[in-house]
Formats: structure tokens, C-alpha cells, sequence
């Protein structure tokens, strides 16, 4: 089944986890910034999985390298060029592209608005030459903050203003990322009543590191109507069934949940058992290079596994499109 043809929209990829490794490498060399090689290939190897890690907070470390490249405004508008260029690439013609600008900044100790203009650049460039809408979700770093990592670290509401600021420039959406144990809903219900008050869509990574319930409370206490992942509520169908009800869309991200461990293997993958139980969900990359993977190939993927049909598949993306932020 030909499905790179296929026109498609994503609406979990991670900026960070889309970067070129050439592009890392070529950006810190310029700039006088230490890698641990500036070799393509062997920095690719270093930064893209091959087999699942022991958990989520592993996984996150890889991008302590790849945090390494947003040393300016100039290298943050070719990063998000190139992301929204490789999305068109694989015939997606619809991609929200979500980031921490948190961190995006901190190890350069660049503003904020640096970073967003940089983005906003990038992305707006990149849809003049290629037939693709890119638009941008900002992440809040659920396990991050100015107690951990010192000044300047901003506070969430002040990333929650920030997105507002820039939604007439791209940004369509809040979302909450990073380590769930410890960080739960409840901790950030201020910065999402800020975020939905202003109309901007709100999406929380939830049920995969941690179970149904941080689900439930995405969704009651910061009004989330998609859930990054999710796939952990097939643990309790209460919370299945009030997904369905209150037609909250998962972004499910097949082979990122093996590798973080989300989910045992492939073969244990609930996306069949959501998709027949009438659950709203979509297909996503999470974060292409690190993972190894497009969103073509995962469309693959689930069709060999799950024998998923083309008339299924056409079911998802326009689950994609009815849910997206625009």
C-alpha cells in the first residue's frame, strides 16, 4: 500500500525531536558549540533510537544534545524550515509542530521572543515554498521549573501569555510535556484557563508514562480535548467511555510508545482495540528523527500489524482534520 501519496496531517511532532542530525551538527560547528561528534552519521546514531529505552525519562535524554543547536534566532528559523520541509516531503500538507521554548532558550540564554520570531520565520518561509500549513503548539515543561533550573526560567503562566501573544502569528495551541509522575493536572490550572480563555486549543500528554487518571484529570481540570498519547486507558474503560463521550481526540504515536515504553511491544499496541471501541484517535511521529520514523511509514506500520485499510486509514486523517487547532 502506497501511502507517502497519500495526503496526510499530523498533529503531534515535536520540533525537537524533527531536527536534522547534518543540521545539528552544521549549526554547533559554525557557532563553536561542543558536540560529542560533528560526523552526520555518527551524531545520528547518537541522537536516533534503535530499541526502546527503559522509560520516558530516558527517552528525554536524548535531547540534551539536540538542545544544543538553538543557539540563535537564525538557526531556531532554519531548524523550524527544515521540520516543516520534511513534513511537506512526506505529503503531509497539515502539521502542528510543538515545542518547548523554555528550553529552546535556556541553554543559549536567548529571549523568548528570539525564539518564537525564529520559529514564526521559519515556518512562514517554508509554507511559500512547499504546499504545507504549518502551525505551532507551545509546550509547557511539566517537570521543569525556575526552582530546578534557576533564573531565567519562566514561570508556566508566562509561557501560557507568551502562546497567547503569538496567536495571530501561528501559534494555535497549549500543551503540557515531560516527566508525568509528580507533575500532575492540578499543578498547572491556571496557565490552561489563560491559554482556553484566549481560544487556544489545548492538548496535554497524559496516560503514557502514567495511567488513565492523568487522563481524566487532563481533561476535567485543564479542559484538554486532545491527549497526547492516552494509550494507557484502556486500563480502565470508564475512562475510554468518557473519551468517547466528550469526543476528546488521542494523538497516538505507535512507534514512539515501544520505545518509551508506554506499551510493551508493537504487537501490544491498544490503537486497534481504540479505533474499534470508536475512541477518536490520529497517528503521529512524535519526534521523527529520534524515533526513526514518518508518518508514512507508521500508516505502514499499523496496516501490517493491525491490518488497518486504506478506508480506516482515510478514517484517522480526517480524525486529524476534525481535531486540528485551525
Amino acid at each position: 500500500m502506497d501511502l507517502k501519496s497519500l495526503p496526510k496531517i499530523e498533529l503531534h511532532r515535536h520540533l525537537e525531536g524533527a531536527v536534522r542530525p547534518a543540521t545539528i551538527a552544521d549549526i554547533c560547528r559554525e557557532r563553536g558549540v561542543p558536540l560529542p561528534t560533528y560526523d552526520h552519521d555518527e551524531l545520528a546514531r547518537l541522537i536516533t533510537l534503535s530499541k526502546p529505552v527503559s522509560d520516558l525519562v530516558a527517552f528525554l535524554e536524548l535531547f540534551k544534545i539536540i538542545d544544543l543547536c538553538f543557539a540563535d534566532k537564525e538557526a531556531i528559523a532554519r531548524i523550524a524550515y527544515e521540520a516543516a520541509e520534511d513534513a511537506s516531503l512526506d505529503n503531509i500538507r497539515y502539521v502542528e509542530l510543538r515545542f518547548s521554548v523554555e528550553c529552546m532558550a535556556f541553554h543559549h540564554r536567548l529571549s523568548l521572543h528570539d525564539v518564537m520570531d525564529g520559529l514564526v520565520e521559519g515556518i512562514g518561509l517554508a509554507m511559500k515554498r512547499f504546499p504545507v500549513t504549518a502551525k505551532l503548539i507551545v509546550s509547557i515543561s511539566r517537570d521543569l521549573s525556575v526552582e530546578r533550573m534557576g533564573v531565567p526560567w519562566p514561570e508556566p503562566k508566562q509561557i501560557a501569555r507568551l502562546a497567547v501573544d503569538y496567536m495571530d502569528r501561528g501559534v494555535v495551541g497549549l500543551d503540557l510535556s515531560g516527566g508525568e509522575f509528580g507533575f500532575g493536572a492540578e499543578l498547572f490550572m491556571e496557565p490552561f484557563k489563560i491559554a482556553r480563555n484566549a481560544g487556544l486549543g489545548v492538548t496535554v500528554h497524559a496516560g503514557e508514562a502514567d495511567g488513565p487518571q492523568s487522563v481524566r484529570r487532563a481533561i476535567e481540570l485543564l479542559g484538554a480535548t486532545r491527549i497526547g498519547h492516552g494509550v494507557r486507558i484502556v486500563q480502565d474503560p470508564s475512562v475510554v467511555q468518557m473519551v468517547i463521550d466528550r469526543g476528546v481526540t488521542l494523538e497516538v504515536c505507535p512507534t514512539s510508545n515501544v520505545l518509551t515504553h508506554a506499551v510493551d511491544s508493537i504487537e501490544a499496541h491498544p490503537v486497534r482495540k481504540l479505533f474499534d471501541a470508536g475512541v477518536p484517535i490520529t497517528i503521529n511521529t512524535d519526534d521523527p528523527i529520534v524515533c526513526g520514523v514518518t508518518l508514512s511509514g507508521e500508516y505502514s506500520l499499523i496496516h501490517e500489524k493491525f491490518g488497518f485499510t486504506l478506508g480506516e486509514i482515510g478514517q484517522l486523517v480526517e480524525n486529524a482534520r476534525k481535531a486540528a487547532f485551525v
